[in-house]
Formats: C-alpha cells, sequence, structure tokens
C-alpha cells in the first residue's frame, strides 16, 4: 500500500489554465480519505505551491524551490530550509547579464528582478486577484547584487527564462560549471539553478524519513527535468503522457496528460482501484 503521493504542480497537476480538473481533486480527496499523504512538489516558492496544497485539502508538508524548501502547509512551520550563497548567486546573475537574459531570484516568499517582465510582471498582475496570504512580493531593483550584498539575505533559487535556446544553452553551460550549484529546468525556455544537493527527490528523502514513510511506499508524479530526481527517488515514478521523453524513459508508468487528468487516473489505477 502506498502512503504518500508527490504531486508536481506545472505541467502535473495543474492544466493549461493552471487549475486544477474536479476529477484531480476528487481522487486526491479518495486518496486522502483512505490516509495516504498528499504532498506537492514543486519549483514554485512555498507561497505559490501552498495554495495549490489548500485548494485540494491537504495539510501535508509543501516542498518548495525544487526541494530548497520543506514547510508545513497548515502551519508554516520550517522543516528544512537550504539556501544559496549570495557569492554564487552574483555569479549566475553576472552570466545572465552578459547574455541579455532575464532573470530572477527568490528570498522567502519575495520576487526580486531587475526589469518588471516576464514572470515578475505576471506574478505582479495576478496578485491583483490573490487574497493577501497567497501574494508573492515582487521587488525591482536597478543591481540586484548590491541588493543582495546589501540585505544579507540569501537566495533559494535563481531562474533564467529566455525564448533563444542558443544563449540559453550559452549561459546554462556557463552556470553549470560554478561547482556549488546544480541547474534543473521546468520547461524549454528556463534554467534554474540551487544550491548544490538541492533537488526534489533529497527533499522527498528527508520528508519521508522524517514521517517514517519507506520509499517503496512513495509515489512521485511529474513532467520535466526537475521532477527527475523524485521520480528516481520514489517506490513508483510516474511520468504524465505531457512528459519530456526522457522523463517517460526514467518512469515506472507513463500515465495521461495533464489536460486528461493524468493525475486522478494515476491514483485511480495505483491507489483506489487496489483499496
Amino acid at each position: 500500500m502506498y502512503k504518500m503521493i508527490a504531486i508536481d504542480l506545472d505541467g502535473t497537476l495543474l492544466n493549461s489554465e493552471k487549475k486544477i480538473s474536479s476529477e484531480n481533486k476528487r481522487f486526491i480527496k479518495l486518496a486522502m480519505d483512505m490516509g495516504v499523504k498528499v504532498v506537492i512538489c514543486s519549483g514554485r516558492v512555498y507561497r505559490g505551491a501552498r495554495m495549490y496544497a489548500r485548494e485540494i485539502g491537504s495539510k501535508d508538508p509543501v516542498i518548495a524551490c525544487n526541494g530548497a524548501v520543506i514547510k508545513c502547509a497548515d502551519t508554516g512551520e520550517i522543516l528544512f530550509n537550504n539556501p544559496m550563497s549570495a557569492d554564487d548567486c552574483a555569479k549566475v546573475i553576472d552570466i545572465c547579464r552578459r547574455e541579455g537574459i532575464y532573470f530572477h531570484y527568490y528570498v522567502g516568499d519575495t520576487l526580486y528582478a531587475e526589469k518588471m517582465e516576464r514572470s515578475a510582471l505576471s506574478i505582479w498582475k495576478r496578485n491583483k486577484e490573490l487574497p493577501e496570504e497567497d501574494r508573492i512580493d515582487v521587488q525591482i531593483a536597478d543591481d540586484l547584487i548590491k541588493v543582495l550584498r546589501d540585505s544579507g539575505e540569501l537566495p533559494l533559487k535563481v531562474i533564467a527564462i529566455c525564448d533563444d535556446k542558443e544563449r540559453l544553452a550559452k549561459a546554462r553551460a556557463e552556470v553549470e560549471r560554478i561547482g556549488s550549484v546544480d541547474v534543473t529546468s521546468s520547461g524549454s525556455n528556463n534554467f534554474e539553478v540551487i544550491k548544490k544537493g538541492n533537488n526534489k527527490g533529497r527533499a522527498l528523502e528527508i520528508l519521508t524519513e522524517r514521517l517514517g514513510i519507506k520509499r517503496e511506499e512513495l509515489i512521485a508524479i511529474g513532467d520535466n527535468e526537475n521532477d527527475a530526481p523524485m521520480i528516481r527517488y520514489a517506490g513508483l515514478g510516474i511520468a504524465m503522457g505531457n512528459a519530456e521523453t526522457f522523463i517517460k524513459d526514467m518512469a515506472d508508468f507513463v500515465t495521461l496528460t495533464n489536460e486528461q487528468n493524468g493525475v486522478a487516473a494515476a491514483i485511480r489505477r495505483f491507489i483506489t482501484d487496489r483499496a
């Protein structure tokens, strides 16, 4: 019997409109009613992930920022927090500036960017529709390296976004030469930088050990590169039908797409139908 399901958000639980379908909600509730823990495991910051945990009624811990943070959904208690160094963040910023690539970083639930565009702009606009407790503060400054040095705060992750694949690949290759960070991606037009050793699989290892759950009792469902560590770690790693090919290849099972309620289909096959 599986005791925990770790579910990615974008491209997995969420459809193209960034919503959770009623079918997915129904099967998640059935699983939770059977005593299965449902953990949102996302590249998003805590607040951006917690709002969806609340929507599905999960009070289980939330894994955010690709495993850099684990916090309780109901109390906000920090179970794990492992930020990057300011020096590493500054190196990434320098590379992005040199290549003319948009970037931002997160400290806690605050986004810092040098330009009000892309994610900074979309999150700022979305904040108007959200209750205060779910908003991600957006701060714009001319020189984020100076902001970083002056504040003494440590970033959880840096994300770079660019539609020019060649420039993005060049910048990523440079960032990967920084020995104390790991680089992953949640989409074809980005790369994300976190402290070395942080990933969704490691975060699930920390959480399952804390809760006394064996990896064989864990299901992980995802679609992209940043989901690979948890799909490898889980006893049952499931790729979405819309997942990248290499994610499907490493998974134990491929479910339907995020537009076809693939999460619900997986829960039905491996949990509710086996009850």
